[in-house]
């Protein structure tokens, strides 16, 4: 995949780049970077975010109609289907949310990027506290696992016990898999995550009606 691996060489070599301009610091390279695709892709992940957050508001209104077709066509899943679709037509509400389309479109690029970072931080160097961005790093690892819980508490709807459970659990996910990654994707990681909380914040609805 020629196109695939000039893109990845291209933000790889703006990695090596940047790092120049500090210094030949790899690190700072890697957060620049990251930093500079995640702002230009910001106003598209704000927009999908508000999006979903229509979408799911919308499912949430038909809900009650959902359950009660259900129950009525119980069974008959085909009966079922036409319904679902026959009311959610009428509301208004599609089927394939586009913000999950979006989503999906932003995807190469995330995964581009996430390969360059992985290349440059073969290369190795020293950042802030961490001796070897090559290696993973305890502390950095709890941190990013601590942005990566708090990114979760705050996109998250349901205040259950269950859901508490889930960002544990999820937390703990995190940290053994950050305590494995070279340090250099960690710094990816975590500012990626931050990314994507303020964008889930700039999205509220909530956020609209306090300024009006």
């Amino acid at each position: 995949m020629p196109l695939w691996n000039q893109v990845v060489a291209l933000l790889r070599e703006s990695i090596f780049a940047y790092a120049q301009l500090c210094h030949g610091n790899l690190g700072w390279g890697i957060l620049i970077v990251t930093f500079l695709a995640r702002l230009a892709l910001t106003p598209l992940g704000i927009r999908l975010a508000k999006m979903a957050r229509l979408q799911q508001r919308a499912m949430e209104r038909i809900r009650p109609e959902l359950e009660a077709l259900r129950a009525k066509h119980k069974g008959n899943s085909r009966k079922i289907a036409e319904e679902t679709h026959r009311l959610m037509g009428r509301e208004g509400v599609s089927m394939v949310p586009a913000a999950a389309l979006g989503g999906l479109a932003q995807i190469p690029i995330l995964v581009a990027l996430y390969s360059a970072v992985r290349q440059v931080a073969t290369v190795g160097g020293r950042f802030l506290w961490i001796g070897d961005i090559a290696k993973p790093d305890f502390i950095l690892a709890i941190v990013v696992t601590g942005i990566t819980l708090i990114a979760s508490a705050a996109g998250s709807t349901s205040q259950s016990a269950n859901q508490t459970v889930l960002l544990l659990l999820s937390a703990v996910v995190t940290a053994a898999v950050l305590s494995k990654m070279a340090a250099g994707i960690g710094l990816y990681w975590g500012l990626s995550t931050l990314f994507s909380t303020v964008q889930g914040i700039l999205a509220r609805p909530e956020r609209g009606a306090h300024a009006a």
